[in-house]
């Protein structure tokens, strides 16, 4: 579409621990002692999905949740959703009540609350918190107790509200989420379209879309100015944490990237200066001694050759144990190391099975003249001088990255300045 402009898309998906779910509904309606003074104003509130005892106060929800829900289990999980500055306050609210029903229908708990601050370019920043309860009513009437208890599959009336599932596994996981996004991404493009507004939102990764930079972290004048103050920002901490760990993992990637750069390069290097040490040797040595000497060459190329596989091996399961532990929005990340791990295996292997090859080549090659042996040893030198500009030009292409990374670093703290 001709004049399309780009708008801002943000999605947080989080759950919470047992015992904090009455205090972030408390912060997210700036209830109790998140006050709208000091945290900033609510501009619109609303719930449903309610059990009968907490339609006329959803704290009594989220108390009973914190009460009554297992040790280790989730007492809230929430979407925190950017909304699209081009709508007005109430298509912003209808877009929000579209989306709820759309994702929890007409059995999960939820309550939202819509917070509308200032953006560093002085426009306005609204996003909405959408708290909601894995539980699904399902006609049956529980108490508070009872709702939070474990589902009887035999004897539904017996037990707790059934938990929603978004799959059997990390992977299955991972597509729910991506899915929820992308709906997100629609239902805000229909309501652009809706209101008359060319903007749209993209749900895909900077990467995916082709842009290199870092996303950018929302921070609003309530966090400023509760930290001005000298006192502590609930949201400013989970802010910097974010900044924190975005940084621990793109050190992670690069360490690692050098990592299996160093070691391609010293398995290449290894292999080259062999073929060296051997060319000589390979040229000279008398026709009946070629046999012993290859099998020879043979054995401890093997020996080389198996340490090298058990240590790339062990690299590789160490990448596949964090896959497994990844969490959802890390899976590209840790799916990208194992892959460069398993890349590494078959580098290193080649790199060694080029030098068997040219054993086997120059020492099968008998009855050689000294033309052909001076024409070896001059391709030799020419492929030993090919491999040093190749190592140049890694060397100077892996500077040319850290310069990018540094000057990229230096704008990122400047613009959190």
């Amino acid at each position: 579409m001709s004049g399309v402009v780009m708008a801002s898309y943000h999605i947080n998906i989080s759950v919470g621990a047992k015992g904090a779910a009455l205090e972030h509904a408390q912060y997210i309606g700036r209830e109790g002692r998140f006050s709208e003074e000091r945290y900033g104003e609510v501009e619109a509130r609303g719930h449903g999905n309610m059990p009968a005892w907490a339609r006329e106060d959803t704290a009594e929800f989220w108390r009973a949740s914190d009460e009554y829900e297992r040790a280790n289990g989730n007492t809230y999980r929430e979407y925190e959703l950017a909304l699209p500055r081009e709508l007005e306050p109430k298509a912003r609210v209808a877009l929000v009540e579209r989306f709820a029903s759309q994702e929890l229908g007409t059995s999960r708990p939820y309550q939202w609350a819509i917070h509308n601050c200032v953006a560093s370019d002085g426009k306005e920043q609204p996003h909405v918190h959408l708290m909601f309860s894995d539980r699904q009513q399902d006609g049956i009437e529980r108490g508070p107790e009872q709702f939070f208890k474990r589902y009887n599959a035999k004897n539904p009336e017996r037990g707790g509200a059934r938990k929603f599932s978004y799959g059997t596994d990390k992977a299955e996981a991972a597509l729910a989420y991506e899915g929820i996004r992308e709906r997100w991404a629609m239902v805000q493009n229909l309501a652009l379209e809706h209101a008359g507004s060319l903007a749209r939102v993209d749900h895909r990764s900077l990467a995916d879309q082709g842009i290199t930079r870092e996303p950018e972290v929302h921070r609003g004048p309530a966090v400023s100015g509760i930290e001005a103050r000298g006192e502590v920002s609930h949201v400013g901490e989970r802010q910097r944490e974010q900044m924190a760990e975005r940084e621990e993992r793109r050190q992670a990637v690069l360490q690692e990237a050098r990592e299996l750069e160093r070691t391609a390069q010293v398995a290449e290097r290894v292999a080259v200066r062999e073929r060296r040490e051997l060319a000589p040797l390979a040229a000279e040595v008398p026709r009946e001694d070629r046999a012993e000497l290859e099998r020879r060459i043979e054995a401890d190329r093997r020996e080389q050759l198996e340490r090298t596989r058990v240590a790339a091996a062990r690299r590789a399961e160490r990448r596949e144990a964090a896959l497994e532990g990844a969490e959802p929005q890390q899976l590209p990340l840790f799916t990208r190391l194992v892959n460069q791990a398993r890349a590494l295996q078959d580098r290193l292997m080649q790199s060694f099975e080029r030098v068997r090859d040219w054993v086997r080549e120059r020492f099968r090659g008998a009855g050689l003249t000294r033309q052909e042996i001076q024409a070896g040893k001059a391709g030799f030198r020419a492929e030993y001088e090919r491999h040093k500009a190749d190592e140049l030009a890694r060397a100077q292409a892996l500077a040319q990255g850290r310069e990018r990374y540094a000057q990229q670093k230096a704008a990122d703290l400047a613009r959190q300045l």
